[in-house]
């Protein structure tokens, strides 16, 4: 039960200013402001300023058994920062300060609130000759949530997913005790998980319903002087799928390879979407459209490096669109297409998922069709990652946020492209709501479903962290 206080409580540990239990400031906390998924319940917010705080804070959910739910910005379109149970909503961006930035093993240690924004302005202001890699989202999303829930980089060839740029983490614990993990449990350097145990996993993946991540250091990587961005297009994904793959497998420099289908494009490109076919198919426009990101040392390696591409390119019947400068993708801070929905009414959400790279074709062909038989333009991306070991694969659906009918129609076709794509081996969403969970869940082996509700308990005893997200929840 929320009550006067325990408000008083949490005031003495940050301050009256920074915790509210008023219903002005609490909505702003009980939704994402993107996504489909039902609203929640936020009873009190608080703003902590340090872990110790951040502790105080969790023993005190702790000792009346009341829900707590990390929380940065609540534009993460999976709604996993939504309190769908009630209870403290912690804001983190007051910690969001830039610890450091190592220069010689090339990370950058990191508060828990930091937002793309506040990381790029740091690296932008120092000068500094390293890079982080960025999503596609706003540049007020999180950096660490990020990385905690496998998000795409634009270094995603060279790094993997968010969670491998991860060299260590400093978290508190459901319990309200605090951990580290990496080499900074033995040392003051954050420069990677080896060789020790890797308990970074405790928190990867878990959607903060097994800690609150306080710090964080993240790798960063080398800014080279040549830089080339090309964008091609190509008839139908089954032509532009393999080149793409071929171009995953033969290294030349490249640190980011992204396939689009013409909705998807089109949204990057700010073109409004009733203005774009629903299927380009039977207009004749290309449905492929794919980005590759080289860079290089010297002119002499990135000559040759795009002498490569392009040769490969040709070999797939790719071209580079005549009279686009794609320079422009280099020059326009890419985070800003992730606020590509704003002129439809505010609203959307993806299926998204990992899968095998050889599955992106059917992938995308399985959620055009669901898509298409609702009257909806599918708005779909993959990234393939690691060196292409594997890949990301997602379609997303707009609608208008004020439309309760929209929303459900929204949230129905993207249930069904779910449903269509699990006929795929080693497709698992990411980012999944409780129903996909639930899904899973009975997919699992009983041991290793069993194995995730032990660790889940043991961090968590009183099952307080973002409880109804995550695994195990």
């Amino acid at each position: 039960m929320i009550n006067s206080e325990i408000v008083n409580e949490l005031g003495k540990v940050v301050g009256e200013k920074y915790v509210s239990d008023q219903p002005e400031i609490t909505f702003l906390y009980h939704y994402d402001f993107i996504t489909a998924e039902p609203e929640g319940i936020c009873d009190i917010v608080i703003m902590p300023n340090s872990a110790e705080e951040v502790q105080e804070i969790v023993k005190i959910a702790n000792n009346h058994k009341i829900p707590i739910i990390p929380w940065v910005s609540g534009i993460n379109f999976g709604s996993t920062a939504t309190p769908i149970k009630g209870g403290i909503v912690v804001d983190l961006r007051r910690l969001n300060r830039i610890i450091e930035v190592n220069e010689d093993d090339m990370y950058a240690l990191v508060e828990g609130g930091t937002t793309w924004a506040d990381l790029q302005g740091y690296l932008q202001k120092h000068n500094t000759d390293l890079r982080a890699g960025v999503t596609w989202s706003p540049p007020g999303t999180g950096v660490v949530a990020s990385c905690l829930c496998y998000g795409m980089f634009d270094l995603g060839m060279l790094g993997g997913t968010g969670a491998e740029f991860i060299n260590g983490l400093e978290v508190v614990l459901g319990s309200g005790e605090l951990v580290k993990v990496g080499s900074c449990c033995l040392s003051d350097y954050w420069y990677g998980r080896q060789p020790l145990p890797d308990l970074a996993g405790l928190f990867i993946g878990w959607e903060g319903s097994t800690g609150i991540v306080t710090k964080a250091a993240i790798k960063l990587w080398p800014k080279l002087p040549y830089r080339r961005n090309y964008l091609v297009v190509g008839r139908t994904m089954d032509i532009g799928v393999p080149v793409m793959l071929k171009l995953s497998k033969v290294g030349l420099g490249i640190c980011d390879l992204v396939i689009q289908n013409y909705g998807w494009l089109q949204s990057s490109l700010a073109a409004h979407e009733k203005k774009i076919p629903i299927d380009p198919l039977e207009k004749k426009l290309p449905d492929f459209a794919g980005i590759i990101t080289t860079q290089a040392y010297t002119q002499k390696q990135h000559e040759a490096q795009c002498e490569a591409i392009e040769a490969i390119l040709k070999e797939g019947r790719l071209i580079e669109p005549q009279g686009i400068d794609t320079d422009l993708l280099s020059t326009i801070p890419i985070q800003l297409w992730g606020c590509w929905n704003f002129s439809r009414g505010g609203g959307g959400q993806w299926i998204g998922s990992y899968c095998s790279t050889r599955d992106i074709a059917k992938f995308y062909a399985l959620a055009r069709d669901k898509a298409l038989k609702y009257g909806r333009t599918p708005q779909f991306y993959s990234r393939i990652l690691f060196g292409g070991h594997y890949c990301v694969a997602r379609t997303n659906i707009n609608f208008n946020k004020d439309d309760p009918k929209e929303i459900e129609a929204a949230r129905q076709v993207l249930k069904e492209i779910h449903e269509d794509v699990q006929s795929i081996d080693g497709v698992v969403m990411y980012k999944a709501p409780p129903w996909a969970h639930e899904v899973y869940e009975e997919k699992t082996l009983p041991a290793t479903t069993e194995l995730i509700r032990k660790i889940k308990k043991l961090l968590d005893p009183n099952m307080i962290m973002n409880p109804g997200h995550g695994w195990g929840s």
